[in-house]
Formats: C-alpha cells, sequence, structure tokens
C-alpha cells in the first residue's frame, strides 16, 4: 500500500511541476510580440520597402546524388516574394519559387518537370501563400500580418540541437489538409525565428507522392533553417539561410543552402521583384 501511495505521489508532484513549467512559457501572442521587437524598431521596419538578400547557393541531393552550386537570392515587398537559385547541374540547373499578389508560380525546372521542392509547393501552395515560405526574409513574412495571427497556437517548448526552441503551431485560414502540419520555431533567448518545419503523412492508401507522381512516401518533411543573425542599418536578420526536404520511404535527403548578404531598402527593378529573377543572379557578389 506504502508503494502504491508513494508512486502516487511522485506521479502527482511530477504533473505539478509539468503544467508549472507550461504555465511560465509565454503565450503565442508574447511570442510574436517579442520576435517582431527583436527585428527591430518599428519605426525602422517601417521604412523597409523592398528586401533583397543574394549569396552563393548549394545543392546536395543524396537519393538521387546530384551535388550543385552557383548562386541565390531572394527579394520581396509586402504584396510579392521571388526565391532562386542558380545551379551547376544539368539534371537541376536552377529552381525558382514566386508568389505575386497571392498568385503562384512554380516554373519546371526541366520540359513539363518540377523538382521535389516544387511538387511539394505546389501540392501545398499556402506555405507560399500564407506567407510562411522564406521566414523573416521575406516581407511578406506571415507574423507581420495581425490577422494570420489568430491561426497560431502554442506547442510549448523543445530542445533541437541543444537550443531551447518555443514551437508554434500554424494553421492555415480555411483550414488544412489532414495529417499536414506546420510548426514555427523561435530561440527561447532572442525570440528570432530560426525554423519552420512543414510535415505531410501519409496513410497507405492515399495518392502517391513525388516528381510525376512516381515517388510514394509514408512522410515528407521540409525544414527552413535560419541562422547567423546580424544586425545591420538597425534590422537584425539572419545571414546563413538553409532548406532541407526528406522523405522517409526512400531514404532520400535534399538540401538548398544560400544567401552571404542582405541589402535593405534597396530600389529592386519591379521585373525582379515580378519573376525575372534569373537575370538579376548576375549580381556580383
Amino acid at each position: 500500500m506504502r508503494v502504491f501511495r508513494s508512486l502516487a505521489f511522485f506521479a502527482c508532484i511530477a504533473s505539478v511541476l509539468a503544467l508549472t513549467a507550461q504555465a511560465q512559457e509565454p503565450k503565442p501572442e508574447e511570442i510574436i510580440a517579442k520576435h517582431i521587437e527583436s527585428i527591430g524598431k518599428k519605426e525602422v521596419r517601417d521604412q523597409v520597402k523592398t528586401l533583397f538578400a543574394l549569396g552563393l547557393s548549394s545543392f546536395d541531393s543524396e537519393s538521387p546524388l546530384i551535388h550543385g552550386g552557383g548562386k541565390g537570392m531572394v527579394v520581396s515587398d509586402p504584396s510579392n516574394l521571388m526565391w532562386a537559385i542558380s545551379l551547376n547541374s544539368k539534371d537541376y540547373p536552377y529552381e525558382k519559387i514566386g508568389v505575386f499578389r497571392d498568385k503562384v508560380s512554380l516554373p519546371f525546372i526541366t520540359a513539363g518537370q518540377r523538382s521535389l521542392l516544387g511538387v511539394f509547393l505546389s501540392v501545398h501552395p499556402r506555405v507560399l501563400t500564407e506567407g510562411l515560405y522564406g521566414g523573416i526574409m521575406s516581407l511578406r513574412w506571415a507574423l507581420f500580418d495581425e490577422k494570420k495571427r489568430a491561426h497560431i497556437k502554442s506547442l510549448g517548448s523543445k530542445n533541437v540541437d541543444g537550443r531551447k526552441l518555443y514551437v508554434l503551431s500554424y494553421q492555415p485560414e480555411g483550414g488544412g489538409l489532414d495529417r499536414f502540419s506546420i510548426k514555427l520555431y523561435f530561440d527561447a533567448g532572442t525570440y528570432q525565428h530560426v525554423r519552420s518545419e512543414y510535415r505531410r503523412e501519409f496513410a497507405p492508401d492515399q495518392p502517391k507522392f513525388g516528381v510525376a507522381n512516381q515517388t510514394a512516401d509514408s512522410e515528407i518533411t521540409l525544414i527552413e533553417k535560419f541562422g547567423d543573425f546580424k544586425t545591420v542599418d538597425g534590422l537584425t536578420l539572419p545571414y546563413t539561410y538553409a532548406v532541407e526536404f526528406a522523405s522517409n520511404a526512400n531514404s532520400s535527403t535534399m538540401t538548398w543552402a544560400s544567401v552571404s548578404q542582405v541589402r535593405l531598402a534597396l530600389p529592386v527593378r519591379a521585373d525582379v521583384v515580378g519573376g525575372n529573377a534569373l537575370a538579376a543572379l548576375n549580381v556580383p557578389l
């Protein structure tokens, strides 16, 4: 009897400690407010009309085995985003991802074929139209829009690579697909947005997913990582950026990495913001 009482006592203490820890963690609105403050003062943020990030890009794929590299850029204003990388690969010459006034643009990389990244985003276009893709490297960032904050809930905190992060879940307006989740991660000390995670799970009887519908997966994850934050002209932004695409069905992992410098409030040409990004990759570093 004493053993059962002791177990019950320790279970009660554990529950109280868990509830106390949860109560001490900030609410979603607090995390978002401090995140926005971490970027810079409001008067400084309001002055930025365009955001242009340029750097070297690299691409590595384990399956199929492909390696490439070139230049990468992210250019945006509050209504438009263009993300593009050039790659020295015959099979994968470039990647272009755009959303222009909520219209998604995902050109084929070769005749009639998109990359796995392009296919994933074409199946889940709200990642783009909701202003999630690119995170704070885009002026379309979802958390700038107060209306979209209503779709966010707290998932507590999590240690990732030895670092405590606050985790928020994001539900697109109008609901989302079953078995599709969106998580946003923020550094518990600085409140900087350091990671976005988009995960799609497939039941055995669900339609197949992949390039030209040839690859079936039970779980597909797209992860954006942001790091090396620097303060320039009053704004604190990430200077390293990586995108990882992984599938647990065929053990394939693809990684895109880009951006070595960020330029603020540039008079970016309208045709660049409007989609002619490959020409802009000729800008010298």
